[in-house]
């Protein structure tokens, strides 16, 4: 079963995984707000709502009263007798703005979602590497891996990751320039760098073309946006541009998206899985990702945000897939991934002599 694309939809949600690297900015926030030291629940309440308030990017986005939320979340804070009751407190209020790039992070536990709703994952990762098994697929670092499908390189990308290793990347794909088509499969990237989601696409650019905007928090007030801030893809002298396909799903956010945003404006790019989650809104990244509570707790705040080449904001839109492909729990049970199979037979058509 499958459905062309027609147009945007509002995706169901995602997994919080990923903050992202902006190439070009005038200038980055990377103070948060200061408070005392004290043991007052209810002054960390008013701190992270500070915090929101002033650095967070989307408001315009978001029906919510912040103000009004303060008041009333600042009133229930006063019956706090807990760090773990705080802790809860702050998840609700923070998850009014339906975020999924806000998260708490804990040294002990690493990423805590604040926004987690309800997703359909397209992918199982154990039953993925049952299935790439027999082509000897490996994983070349913690960031992608290669196998050859018959005759189709496939491409997995499991990191979107400050680290990505692109020149290695790069002269891998450089050996299959005369293979008929390319798998690429980004399902369970879950990381955090815009700079790996300009850079790849350069290696499949048929010509020059914007890649996506970014725009950020510069100010006090809600409003105070910057201009778009443009960035853009140069092809190699060698670019592949024949038959590819990127499968991808609803715990794609951020990052990811906006590579597959770029992937999809190249007319021989064919986006084959679920619409994207919709995390567009994404956190600072120079010297203050996680913004300090307390003992080893702390939070992101999305201070930026990624648009499309055609200007329309990532965060609760996604990226649409060319072709969808249902899935199930119970066909990962029977030992079935649809979005690969499926993809493995239409390239196969396309690619046949």
């Amino acid at each position: 079963m499958y459905r062309k694309r027609s147009g945007f939809r509002i995706a169901d949600g995602l997994i919080p995984a990923v903050i992202t690297v902006f190439l070009t900015f005038t200038s980055c926030i990377d103070d948060p707000p200061t408070h005392a030291e004290i043991n007052d629940y209810q002054s960390y309440l008013d701190m992270v709502w500070e915090l929101y308030d002033q650095k967070y990017v989307g408001f315009d986005e978001k029906d919510v009263d912040w103000d009004a939320l303060r008041d009333e979340y600042s009133q229930l804070a006063e019956n706090v007798s807990s760090y773990e009751e705080l802790q809860a407190l702050i998840t609700e209020m923070v998850g009014e703005l339906e975020d999924k790039n806000a998260w708490f992070h804990r040294d002990s536990l690493g990423i805590v979602p604040i926004y987690s709703p309800d997703i359909e994952v397209n992918y199982d990762y154990f039953l993925l590497m049952e299935l790439l098994e027999p082509w000897e697929f490996q994983w070349y670092d913690a960031n992608w891996g290669l196998c050859v499908i018959d005759t189709i390189p496939y491409f997995a990308i499991k990191r979107f990751h400050y680290f990505f290793t692109f020149m290695h990347f790069s002269d891998e794909v450089v050996k299959y320039l005369d293979a008929p088509g390319m798998i690429i499969d980004i399902r369970m990237s879950d990381d955090i760098s815009l700079v790996p989601a300009e850079q790849i696409p350069s290696l499949f650019a048929d010509h020059q073309r914007t890649s996506f905007f970014t725009q950020y928090r510069t100010g006090p007030e809600h409003d105070d946006l910057s201009p778009l801030v443009i960035h853009e893809t140069t092809p190699v002298a060698w670019a592949y541009t024949k038959t590819i396909v990127l499968l991808v799903g609803e715990q794609n956010i951020g990052a990811a998206e906006a590579f597959a945003s770029v992937m999809g404006q190249m007319p021989h790019v064919t986006i084959i899985g679920d619409t994207t989650g919709g995390g567009g809104n994404t956190p600072c990244y120079f010297n203050q990702i996680y913004w300090p509570l307390w003992e080893d707790l702390s939070i992101t705040c999305p201070f930026a945000r990624i648009f499309t080449a055609d200007t329309i904001s990532i965060e609760g839109n996604g990226i649409l897939p060319d072709i969808y492909i249902q899935t199930t729990p119970a066909d990962f049970l029977a030992g079935h991934d649809p979005v690969l199979e499926y993809a493995i037979e239409w390239i196969a058509e396309k690619t046949a002599p």
